[in-house]
């Protein structure tokens, strides 16, 4: 609970308009709270379909920058009108890191605040 209570602290004041959270996991142990921002990284630059380029790090690509074969993803979305859980299932552009990452399961919340599990 108190790796969730700091992941919310973190996604909250992140300056964005939305707020989410990555925390990667390594044999159960914390390796990384990752949240969505607008520093870029290189191995996260991406074409829209408009043409456009973006490379600003969302909350799953700043916690994978951390990871190795094996690890495990919890990626959550906080409203800020009531902090509670929102979607927040990782994007395509997301999905195509974690899976070259070799993580083996993702737990997001739903748009109900439940969890729900992806094996890879």
């Amino acid at each position: 609970m108190k790796t969730y209570n700091r992941a919310k602290t973190l996604a909250l004041n992140n300056g964005q308009d939305y707020h989410l959270a990555a925390v990667l996991r390594r044999k159960g142990r914390v390796v990384r709270i990752g949240i969505n921002t607008h520093k870029t990284h290189p191995k996260f630059k991406r074409q829209y379909r408009d043409g456009t380029w973006g490379s600003h790090m969302h909350a799953e690509m700043d916690a994978l920058r951390f990871s190795q074969p094996g690890d495990e993803l919890e990626v959550m979305r906080f409203r800020k009108s009531d902090n509670k859980y929102a979607l927040a299932k990782p994007c395509v552009f997301c999905m195509k890191h974690i899976k070259a990452s070799g993580i083996k399961k993702v737990t997001y919340t739903d748009e109900n605040g439940d969890w729900v599990e992806m094996f890879l």
